[in-house]
């Protein structure tokens, strides 16, 4: 070997004495990872979608040409309720009579059917009417209801409605009797019949209305307006009342009385 390749010896050495001084870190003694603290997983409910509007059921408007009619046969007369008119050339109401199931809404009436005088309303609103213009009898009436304008012509117009008459009905003897205080109690037969055709009672003293009783169930009352010594002709009666007149369903016999 030459020289000079020895004299480089030492300093390989020394090249190799330094690399060996840096250790190389084993994969054992690598630092280790810190855990990661899991992310929650958060569930979001679904909105639910807005509810819609409850919205009204559209009602059906009135046929302005078309009016409801019912007819009650009662006791002693017929009652007629029917529906407003709505018509914007209303005028006034005329209901018809006749034994036909026909009934022409011309006016003048065209016969048989006849106006009977007792439903003439100006009034939209004046909606019912009587009819005891007639005997009590087994027939039975047919009866239409029309609006007019202020010529005569229809606007509006019922069906036909069919009732009948019968008769009056009879509450027998009235009983009066005194009582405590000065007062006289009155008793008599209560009315029972058809609901929709009382009113009420009417109690008389001659001509005269000492007073009326709205329940029908009811069949007495006291009164003090009688006097002493004082003769008086007393009765009941079964009333059924509307805006166009009224009529009487029942009634009991007059009794002739002197308070004692």
């Amino acid at each position: 070997m030459s020289g000079r390749s020895l004299s480089c010896l030492p300093l390989l050495a020394l090249l190799m004495s330094g690399c060996a001084s840096l250790a190389v870190p084993s994969l054992s003694a690598s630092p280790s990872i810190a855990a990661v603290p899991a992310t929650p997983v958060v569930t979001v409910a679904p909105t639910a979608p807005p509810s819609a509007t409850e919205t009204a059921a559209p009602t059906d408007t009135p046929d302005p040409g078309v009016l409801e009619l019912e007819a009650i046969g009662c006791e002693g007369g017929v009652v007629l309720d029917w529906s407003a008119s709505t018509h914007p050339d209303f005028h006034h109401y005329i209901g018809l009579r006749s034994p036909n199931g026909e009934i022409d809404p011309a006016y003048p009436p065209i016969a048989p059917a006849v106006d009977w005088g007792d439903t003439y309303a100006t009034d939209p609103f004046v909606t019912s009417a009587v009819d005891a213009s007639v005997l009590p009898s087994a027939a039975r009436w047919n009866y239409r209801v029309m609006a007019y304008d202020a010529d005569g012509r229809v606007v509006s117009a019922s069906p036909v409605r069919s009732a009948r008459i019968s008769e009056i009905i009879d509450l027998g003897a009235l009983r009066v009797t005194p009582a405590e205080d000065d007062a006289n109690r009155l008793d008599w037969q209560p009315y029972g019949g058809f609901s929709d055709c009382f009113s009420f009672y009417r109690v008389l003293s001659g001509a005269s209305v000492l007073t009326v009783i709205s329940d029908q169930a009811t069949a007495s009352m006291e009164t003090d307006a009688l006097h002493p010594g004082t003769t008086y002709q007393l009765g009941v009666q079964v009333v059924r009342v509307t805006t166009l007149g009224s009529f009487v369903v029942g009634q009991t016999d007059a009794i002739i009385y002197t308070v004692p």
